[in-house]
């Protein structure tokens, strides 16, 4: 029974939907696996499957399935499995053949945050010397005095750009930077 929503489900995104051929796989894995996981635990119809069951599904994928050797899955990779999942519940609500969509309330893992990358001191060098000189005139000189304090105090562009000339402690060699709120944070430079 599971098998056949699952098919009607790729089928409606193949033909009526038009969903691209990576996203019918992708969702084609994300569904056996959640079919799995529901055989697993005795259900065999989508009508006996409750909000914690996908609840859980979703702590299975974030966590992985060591009797199954299955790593754990990006918070992203979790989260395209659970919209798989709440549109096949959605689309069996639709179609008549469960009586209540029971995965419309469960939400999605929050995306994990990336640290920014860094750059290498080469790419920093390669950028400082496309940037102004002495010959390219004042806006050269200050492109150039400008990345060099955002590289030299770590500074963001708006508290760069936010600077008075009054910032610039130039025996102390360093600059009070304003950011979000009023904060202030005095950098050395260099």
């Amino acid at each position: 029974m599971l098998s056949r929503h699952i098919d009607a489900y790729l089928n409606h995104l193949t033909v009526e939907r038009g969903a691209a051929p990576n996203t019918i796989a992708s969702y084609r894995r994300d569904l056996a696996r959640y079919q799995e996981y529901l055989t697993d635990r005795g259900i065999g119809d989508l009508t006996e499957v409750r909000e914690d069951h996908i609840g859980d599904f979703v702590i299975v994928l974030q966590r992985g399935d060591p009797d199954r050797n299955r790593p754990a899955l990006a918070a992203g990779s979790a989260a395209r499995a659970l919209i798989a999942v709440r549109g096949l519940h959605r689309f069996t609500t639709a179609e008549g053949h469960t009586p209540v969509d029971v995965a419309r309330a469960v939400k999605p893992p929050p995306p994990g945050r990336r640290l920014p990358k860094s750059l290498t001191v080469d790419e920093v060098l390669a950028i400082l010397d496309a940037t102004g000189t002495e010959s390219d005139g004042p806006r050269g000189l200050r492109d150039r005095a400008l990345l060099e304090l955002l590289y030299s105090t770590g500074a963001r562009i708006s508290e760069a750009v936010g600077l008075d000339v009054d910032d610039i402690d130039t025996e102390a060699r360093s600059v009070l930077l304003r950011g979000k709120g009023g904060r202030q944070r005095v950098v050395p430079v260099g």
